[in-house]
């Protein structure tokens, strides 16, 4: 007995075994492989930071070295007298503005005082080395004693510099040096290219291991890192990179997944393995369970069951069956018909069903008939019947199914005179009244007004969803085919069969859509009109304003042409000025440009605005009533102020009609009178107000200039602010107007920072 279980016993444990080896085996090999690449990306990685830092080294050292050649050319020519302070400052700035890391271009006369150079100001800023600073003295002298270009030591100011000094001499004699002031921050940063920067962190470190450039970056612990001497300034400098961040190893990557899935698929056949022994164990005891169940639950099953053989005799009645007749199983086993349930009334609807069925021409819906119990009471059933079929694939009959109806088929009649009384009332409605399907949007019903108004509703395939926006509930829509409008609003329903349904009410709202549409038409016009007027009123003087670009412009090329036309053509000078006849071409474009998107007509539009531009084109174009009135607009604008969805050109309207009326308001003072207009903006939660205020006379009282046809102007129409006013509530804004504490009127316009303009459907 021991001798046959043992073979058993070791075939049992061997798959777990070779599993165990062959995940074991796999895992060394990972291990190993993983090592060895490790080891050769780590080799790699030193090999290309090295060249990289000694590449970067070169690139450095000849752009020092070509911008003191610049500079000593520049001694050489105040040494000589060769050069002027012009010619100089003009170098200078050339050079500052290729090298960006250039903080002052400077040139000393032999006792150490400033003569000139780059950039000018008054007083040395502080930000800058002071000449008198002991490290920097130290290197003017060097060089003044070595004879040639020196570096200075690393200063810190406001950020780490170093100083190239080079002096010039007349004969032997020391005149004085050229200072040439670098910040080592910026030079790190222009000269250091883009895929060394995200490639690997770099620092700039003194003598004593200090970190001078950049501030905040330290390198990683355990990063491989890499330094060569910062030259030429040299004084111990030295240039450190460490890796930023090692690349992953995609192969490290696709290996452990290999791994991962062999050993799944391992783990996966050892369970296989294991519940098939387990299934071969249980499946007679769960055939036996499986044929106790099915018994059970044909017992407990409510509906009833019966199978015919051929020849239409009773093989089998479940106890569903015989509760809803009234018979018990014996007495109806082997029973041919006429049966003893079929009521007499219905005998032959009931021969009809049985002859169909060994016809095998039953019905997918079932057979509708009425059955009589054994005391006599009649009853509705529900037939459905198939054909039997054995373990083998052989017909052996007919099996049927029936389902007691009685009480649904009562509820049905019930619901069905409802309906009958539903449809009555919806008939006699004048609004379009349909019924869609959620899920299919096949229509289930419409009234007699929506077959009559919607004609392309054929064969229960469309619906009013179209019509509607996504997601929304109610709205005005208009019909394609007849060119109508229609409110319509939906509902979300259960339908009589228990399945959710859109309810569509639509009216017609034609007349009242025309009428809503010729009001906002009007309303355009009008502020088209007034747009007009007002720039028929500035037509003289942005005439004159247009007149001084084009004088400039003429005097530029006539300047420019005589530069050119010398024996040494002047080509710098001729090139400033043609940036001058370029710049006053752009602003007399600018100007004409203004006054086109002012005066155009078309459709309001949303889009990003931010306050300063908006208020740019109203200022350009007033300059010249300003000028006229003598008065002076400030503006004040907090910095950051977020944009605001709007439509321009409709906001640059609102701005100028209020700062056109408060310059024509401050006309009207004495002369003594301040004429000041102050316009300010504060954000308040999620609107931004925007205030203008005039010193002029006031308005009489706060609520009378927005009546229509008001006017506080011998020639004025009464309609400008009404249009302010409407074009900010169109902006979901508003507009209000009050005393200015200083003297004059203060208007104020509040915008949402967040919202959408109103489309012309809602207006």
């Amino acid at each position: 007995m021991s001798g046959s279980s043992s073979p058993l016993h070791w075939h049992g444990r061997l798959p777990w075994l070779l599993a165990h080896a062959a995940i074991g085996l796999v895992m060394l090999v990972l291990l190993g492989y993983a090592w060895m690449d490790h080891r050769q990306t780590h080799r790699t990685q030193e090999s290309t930071l090295a060249q990289d830092l000694l590449w970067q080294q070169q690139g450095i050292r000849l752009h020092l070295q070509t911008n003191q050649n610049v500079l000593e050319n520049l001694a050489y020519g105040l040494a000589a007298d060769a050069i002027n302070m012009r010619d100089f400052s003009a170098r200078a700035d050339a050079l500052i503005k290729v090298n960006p890391e250039l903080l002052a271009i400077e040139y000393l006369d032999h006792r150490g005082v400033r003569v000139g150079g780059l950039p000018v100001y008054s007083g040395r800023p502080s930000s800058l080395i002071p000449l008198e600073d002991d490290r920097l003295q130290e290197a003017i002298d060097g060089a003044a004693a070595l004879g040639h270009a020196v570096y200075s030591n690393v200063i810190v100011r406001n950020e780490p510099m170093v100083v190239l000094v080079v002096p010039y001499f007349s004969g032997t004699v020391y005149s004085g040096a050229v200072l040439a002031t670098y910040s080592l921050s910026q030079m790190l940063q222009q000269r250091i290219p883009w895929w060394m920067v995200q490639r690997y962190d770099l620092q700039l470190i003194d003598a004593r291991g200090g970190i001078i450039a950049p501030t905040g970056v330290e390198l990683k612990p355990g990063a491989t890192t890499q330094e060569v001497g910062f030259e030429p300034p040299g004084h111990g400098l030295k240039l450190t990179a460490g890796i930023r961040e090692a690349p992953a190893s995609m192969r490290h990557v696709w290996l452990l997944a290999s791994v991962v899935l062999l050993l799944a698929l391992l783990w996966w056949m050892l369970i296989l393995l294991r519940q098939r022994m387990y299934e071969r164990q249980q499946a007679e005891a769960a055939l036996q369970d499986e044929m106790r169940f099915r018994a059970a639950m044909e017992d407990s099953l409510v509906t009833g069951l019966r199978a015919m053989n051929k020849n239409g005799r009773i093989i089998y009645v479940n106890p569903g069956f015989c509760r809803m007749v009234g018979w018990q199983a014996e007495e109806l086993i082997g029973h041919l018909p006429p049966m003893p349930y079929w009521a007499p009334e219905a005998l032959e609807e009931c021969a009809a069903a049985y002859r169909g069925i060994l016809e095998g021409q039953a019905p997918a819906n079932g057979f509708q008939l009425r059955f009589m119990r054994r005391n006599g009471e009649r009853f509705d059933v529900r037939l459905y019947s198939s054909r039997l079929v054995d373990g083998r694939g052989e017909s052996r009959g007919w099996m049927a199914s029936l389902y007691d109806v009685t009480e649904i088929k009562r509820e049905r009649e019930a619901l069905a005179a409802s309906r009958t009384q539903l449809l009555t009332v919806l008939e006699g409605l004048e609004a379009a009244v349909s019924v869609t399907d959620v899920s299919t949007g096949r229509g289930l019903y419409r009234n007699r007004h929506h077959a009559d108004t919607f004609v392309f509703f054929d064969e229960g395939d469309y619906c009013l969803a179209p019509l509607l926006p996504n997601g929304s509930l109610g709205a005005d829509c208009l019909d394609a085919c007849t060119g109508r409008w229609y409110h319509v609003q939906r509902r979300s329903i259960d339908w009589v069969d228990g399945r959710r349904v859109w309810l569509d009410i639509a009216a017609d709202i034609t007349d009242q859509h025309g009428e809503a549409e010729m009001a906002r038409l009007q309303s355009e016009k009008l502020q088209h009109t007034a747009r007009l007027v007002s720039m028929g009123e500035l037509a003289s003087s942005l005439a004159h304003e247009l007149n001084q670009p084009l004088a400039a412009i003429g005097s530029y090329a006539a300047a420019g042409e005589e530069l050119l036309s010398l024996e040494k053509p002047r080509v710098e000078r001729a090139r400033e000025v043609m940036v001058k006849m370029s710049e006053q071409a752009r602003r007399a474009g600018q100007i004409i440009r203004g006054i086109r998107d002012f005066v155009a007509k078309r459709a309001p539009r949303t889009e990003p605005c931010r306050l300063d531009a908006v208020l740019a084109v109203p200022l350009q174009l007033l300059e010249p009533l300003t000028r006229q009135t003598r008065a002076a607009i400030s503006v004040a604008l907090p910095t950051h102020l977020p944009a605001f969805p709007g439509d321009a050109v409709m906001l640059e309207q609102v701005l100028f009609n209020l700062l056109k009326n408060g310059l024509e308001a401050i006309a009207t003072m004495p002369a003594g009178h301040p004429r000041e207009i102050h316009v300010s903006a504060e954000l308040l939660g999620d609107a931004l107000e925007v205030s203008i205020a005039d010193t002029g006379p006031g308005m009489p009282q706060a609520s009378q200039p927005f009546q229509p046809f008001f006017s506080t102007k011998p020639e004025g129409l009464g309609v400008g602010l009404n249009i302010c006013r409407s074009v900010l509530e169109q902006h979901r804004g508003h507009l209000r107007v009050e005393p200015n504490p200083g003297g004059g009127t203060r208007f104020i316009c509040r915008l949402p920072v967040a919202s959408e303009l109103t489309t012309s459907e809602e207006t």
